[in-house]
């Protein structure tokens, strides 16, 4: 079951990663093209600097939920160096379940969101604004399902296992 789970997250996860990676590869070559039309031949892009916006927050939000499943983020780290496994699973699933929290909360409050700037359109590129709203339940619902998967696993198999998966 352990296993199941953990070769789910993991697979989420690479999707994430690898949307994230080209995301973040098209901001690029836009930002590059937007300098090229405006200094070089003085005709900036009009959609550039939208698309970039949007684009970067979908990059943010699917890479935010892989890099909380790797756990990959900021940590206060008082209570880690605690002698108690227990104690210390304990402080790790009510962080997990404050984050889950505030994962529910971006959902219960980004779907009817986004859903009301159905009829709004972006002003350079045309899309519905419901597009770039939507990066906030959908990166939302991802966090919420890779923090259920936290819960499940046991903290060291999951350092163990990315540990063993980044190896060459």
């Amino acid at each position: 079951m352990k296993g199941r789970v953990f070769k789910f997250a993991m697979g989420l996860t690479h999707v994430t990663e690898v949307i994230s990676a080209i995301l973040m590869v098209a901001i690029i070559l836009m930002n590059v093209a937007q300098v090229f039309y405006r200094y070089v031949l003085v005709d900036p892009l009009s959609w550039s600097g939208e698309t970039m916006r949007y684009s970067t927050t979908w990059m943010v939000m699917l890479a935010g939920s892989a890099a909380l499943f790797r756990g990959e983020h900021m940590v206060i780290s008082l209570f880690t160096s605690m002698r108690s496994p227990l104690f210390r699973r304990l402080i790790h699933l009510s962080v997990l379940t404050c984050i889950a929290g505030f994962c529910l909360l971006l959902m219960w409050e980004g779907f009817p969101a986004a859903i009301n700037n159905m009829g709004q359109m972006a002003p350079a590129t045309r899309i519905p604004m419901t597009i770039p709203y939507m990066a906030i339940p959908v990166g939302a619902s991802l966090m919420l399902i890779k923090v259920l998967c936290l819960m499940v696993l046991p903290e060291d198999v999951l350092q163990q296992e990315v540990f063993e998966e980044n190896q060459p």
